[in-house]
């Protein structure tokens, strides 16, 4: 039984079997695989965009729990029929890189967007060839308020107003809180539909037909009517299944 792991900017997720589990911090990532040392873990791969000591920690705590490392990802030129678009593969997120493995994977021979809605927001584009023809990284909706001064005293429940108002954001406020709150939501969903546009434009695709694969805690707040999306709560993990998968 293989284990994978995607540690994000904001939380850590991780499956062994079907249905993914989530940490909110090392603590309760260590209680949840304490409960699993009686399984016997053949590997462990990984995905980390939190940093080396992150990483070495929760190395440290798989040797403690099933007596492997994890083997973290890092993106390459190729792999699984995806093709790299930077000139540094390397230099490409592992979520983003991943998330276009898992992305073709469910749609082979056919061009797809990937929006990765979390602290930063990311769109990538990738053709019916599996070349990843590139991408746009937004900041978050978190991430544009915690710009703002005061924000925490302000907005004290900043994430739950954020994916409420989504649902039904007004222009026309009354309020300063509201206004903000308001503002941010336009500018994630006007920002990520312009991208969108512009990507299916550069391929000369039919926007309405393009399948867009839609991931992260915040991709609730995405507005994408008319459009063809697929909520993939799971991309990255995914794509470390058929990362390992195919290099069995």
């Amino acid at each position: 039984m293989n284990l994978y792991v995607d540690v994000g900017n904001s939380r850590i997720k991780w499956v062994h079997h079907e249905s993914s589990v989530a940490a909110d911090s090392l603590a309760v990532l260590g209680e949840q695989w304490k409960a699993l040392q009686s399984l016997e873990i053949q590997q462990i791969s990984g995905s980390c965009v939190r940093g080396s000591l992150m990483a070495d920690q929760i190395d440290q705590l798989a040797r403690a729990c099933f007596g492997k490392n994890v083997g973290w990802q890092s993106s390459t030129a190729r792999a699984c029929g995806v093709t790299n678009a930077y000139t540094e593969p390397e230099a490409l997120g592992v979520d983003r890189w991943l998330a276009l493995i898992a992305a073709r994977a469910r749609n082979p021979g056919h061009a797809c967007i990937v929006v990765d809605a979390g602290t930063a927001i990311t769109v990538d584009l990738l053709d019916a060839s599996g070349l990843h023809r590139g991408g746009v990284i937004l900041p978050g909706a978190k991430s544009m308020l915690d710009t703002l001064d005061r924000a925490e005293q302000l907005f004290p429940d900043a994430g739950r107003n954020l994916h409420e108002l989504a649902k039904s954001a007004q222009a026309l406020t009354r309020n300063t809180q509201d206004a903000v709150l308001a503002g941010i939501i336009f500018a994630v969903q006007g920002g990520v539909s312009v991208v969108i546009a512009q990507q299916a434009r550069q391929i000369s695709a039919k926007i309405e037909a393009l399948p867009i694969l839609l991931t992260g805690g915040d991709s609730s707040m995405l507005k994408l009517d008319g459009l063809q999306t697929l909520l993939v709560p799971d991309l990255v993990l995914d794509g470390l299944r058929v990362l390992a998968e195919n290099r069995e």
